[in-house]
């Protein structure tokens, strides 16, 4: 397990996150789960960490948050396999991405925003 996750995220997110110093899960649309999203990338990778913004308009790569490793995050094909996402909704998700450096998370860690 990588030494520190980071998770991105736009302004307005950051704001949430800094008001309870905590990352809560977000439903995703084509999931039907509520998951946080991390890497073990520091730097923003648009298009690897699926951050393109294409059905939303903010700028998800705005504020880095760091997250230390806690019990419960897992690399996203594990947690793929394990709740049988479907294949073809597994390769539209990772399509021209680095699902490799994906992890999500289920309940909310701590964590700590820092300055990218």
């Amino acid at each position: 397990m990588p030494s520190a996750f980071y998770h991105f995220t736009c302004n307005h997110g950051a704001r949430g996150i800094h008001g309870s110093g905590e990352l809560w899960p977000n439903r995703h649309p084509l999931l039907g789960a509520s998951l946080i999203w991390l890497t073990d990338i520091p730097v923003p990778d648009r298009w690897g960490l699926g951050l393109t913004s294409n059905w939303i308009s903010c700028d998800r790569t705005a504020v880095r948050v760091s997250v230390q490793p806690v019990g419960g995050i897992v690399c996203w094909r594990a947690w793929a396999l394990w709740h049988q996402v479907p294949r073809a909704l597994i390769e539209t998700l990772e399509d021209g991405a680095r699902p490799d450096h994906w992890w999500v998370c289920e309940n909310p860690p701590r964590s700590a925003i820092s300055a990218r």
